[in-house]
């Protein structure tokens, strides 16, 4: 079964009318995301969903049995948590973790899982929900949209989160 897990909060704060919602009402907020990934997981069956939001107590549930709710604990951060998910997965190959931050998404990159920005993500769902069909450049997009180069300091961390020594 593929699995999906979604960086909640970044999400939210990619997309203009989640964002503003969080300004007045962080559940109502949560809840428009959980309805959207409700939607995809009603058309994937096969698919499990997994959302990670900062923060506990939001109230927010979902009744689909492949859509799973993750709050953190207090002062933990989504991040850590999408990151043990990742570690003690046994199939990373069949992960794809959404996230438009460059720590989470090396490391499931590097871990062998999948990955997709934030941006691309709500761009799918865009198109899913419209019903209108991606043009190739569109789908080129929702693959390569994060820069190909990665930084020392990024270099630097994998090289610590993973064991090696720097070449210079």
């Amino acid at each position: 079964m593929q699995h999906v897990i979604l960086d909640a909060h970044n999400i939210m704060h990619k997309d203009a009318e989640m964002k503003r919602l969080m300004d007045t009402s962080l559940v109502d907020a949560r809840q428009v995301l959980v309805r959207i990934v409700e939607f995809l997981a009603q058309k994937r069956p096969d698919v499990l969903y997994t959302l990670v939001f900062d923060g506990t107590n939001a109230g927010v549930l979902s009744p689909c049995t492949n859509v799973i709710i993750r709050e953190t604990k207090r002062f933990q951060e989504a991040d850590e948590v999408i990151k043990e998910l990742v570690r003690y997965e046994e199939k990373p190959h069949v992960v794809t973790v959404v996230s438009s931050d460059t720590e989470v998404h090396n490391f499931a990159k590097l871990s062998g899982c999948k990955v997709q920005s934030s941006e691309a993500f709500l761009r799918e769902v865009r198109a899913s929900m419209s019903g209108v069909k991606r043009t190739p450049e569109e789908k080129r997009l929702a693959v390569y949209d994060k820069p190909t180069h990665v930084s020392r300091a990024e270099v630097e961390m994998m090289r610590k989160l993973f064991g090696g020594t720097s070449q210079r």
